[in-house]
């Protein structure tokens, strides 16, 4: 391949260990041929530019390593799934109703006398949690596993998970100070019911429209 004489020796070392890692995934000449007449252009493109292989397209056996069948197999996997951004967020909210509901349900059986969340208090803490949980999704866990140049930088991923968690804690202590009048607070049974409620409706979400889990990485 003419094209491999044109790339400096860092981009060829590159090239050379992605190659050894398509063999190791089983790919045959033809497979490893195909891949590398698509992406050596790009490099000798970023090459012109002073940019080595590595840095836009991240480590070489990373890199090769979604051509493998079990790579590719799982991004089928994902593009069936159901993106939507608002049934994403139902999805999330329902779980973290039914978990939060459930804690306090084993919570007041340990202890009737402790103080249990009251209903809206569930329903705040559910729909706030699943939109933090989203935008943790759409602005890093979407990203995971793509070259370098196309995720976010580490002080970008620090900055959007603090404000996911403290717009979280804002809602969760804000909805403390709700009057009971309208937060009414629920008994062990009352508890067990939204939990049921809660999971059996994110169930049939995900048989329904097969949504995708907000809090899963996409590699």
């Amino acid at each position: 391949m003419q094209m491999l004489n044109d790339l400096t020796k860092k981009n060829q070392e590159f090239i050379h260990i992605a190659t050894n890692q398509l063999i190791k995934d089983g790919k045959n000449d033809e497979e490893i041929k195909t891949i590398l007449e698509d992406i050596i252009p790009q490099i000798l493109e970023q090459q012109k530019k002073g940019v080595p292989a590595r840095t836009f397209l991240g480590a070489p056996t990373t890199w090769a390593s979604q051509f493998s069948d079990e790579a590719l197999q799982k991004e089928k996997e994902t593009a069936a799934k159901n993106t939507n951004p608002w049934l994403m967020w139902l999805d999330t909210s329902l779980l973290f109703i039914a978990i939060v509901a459930f804690v306090n349900a084993v919570m007041n059986l340990v202890n009737p006398a402790a103080a249990t969340t009251g209903i809206l208090s569930l329903i705040l803490l559910g729909f706030g949690g699943g939109g933090a949980m989203y935008a943790v999704y759409h602005n890093i866990y979407r990203h995971t596993g793509k070259p370098k140049s196309q995720r976010p930088s580490f002080l970008k991923t620090i900055g959007i998970l603090t404000l996911a968690m403290a717009l979280w804690l804002l809602v969760s202590a804000s909805s403390s100070f709700l009057p009971t009048s309208i937060n009414i607070p629920l008994p062990f049974m009352g508890l067990l019911i939204v939990a049921a409620i809660a999971f059996g409706a994110r169930y049939y979400l995900q048989k329904k429209y097969n949504v995708l889990n907000a809090m899963t990485p996409q590699r």
